[in-house]
């Protein structure tokens, strides 16, 4: 019966179930730090939505978002990977009141690094995207990797923002 379906259809790639598992990889270390995620089904930039929750359960203010991109294996220079971000999402990232982070999920070794994009960009200078540039190269370490501590870190980034708009001096 199968052989007899008409063709062609809309078809699920390789690039389709890497990219489920790129963020089934990140939901678990959310779940198991005890924070919840949100997926965005329209991607204007961000995939996910990270929500904190403090020891007692109470949610935290605030949000991280989050982009993943996966990839069968990621290309690495020195101790980083290395990927072109699109411009617009630089803009729009850039602009962002909340932490955003850039996750490159590596499909072959099941692993995923991460980078906290504004920091990255605000901490040195000499890697703001050129004026007309289509896109900006950045250095995603190796070691950076997606677990528990990874989630709590991010979650602290997150404080970081939510401070100031609370007036709660650092």
């Amino acid at each position: 019966m199968a052989s007899q379906m008409l063709t062609p259809r809309k078809r699920r790639t390789r690039q389709h179930v890497i990219a489920d598992l790129s963020v089934h990889h990140v939901e678990r270390f959310i779940l198991e730090e005890g924070h919840t995620s949100q997926r965005l089904s329209s991607d204007y930039g961000y995939d996910l939505a990270l929500s904190t929750y403090n020891e007692q359960g109470y949610i935290e203010p605030g949000l991280v978002y989050f982009q993943l991109k996966a990839s069968e294996t990621w290309e690495v220079v020195g101790s980083a990977h290395v990927f072109d971000l699109d411009i617009r999402d630089y803009n729009l990232w850039m602009l962002e009141m909340s932490p955003v982070v850039l996750v490159l999920f590596d499909a072959t070794r099941r692993r995923a690094s991460w980078l906290a994009v504004q920091k990255y960009f605000r901490k040195n200078a000499t890697r703001q995207p050129k004026k007309g540039a289509k896109t900006v190269r950045v250095q995603v370490p190796v070691r950076q990797v997606v677990n528990q501590r990874a989630i709590a870190k991010i979650r602290d980034l997150k404080w970081e923002s939510v401070k100031p708009v609370l007036g709660v001096l650092p």
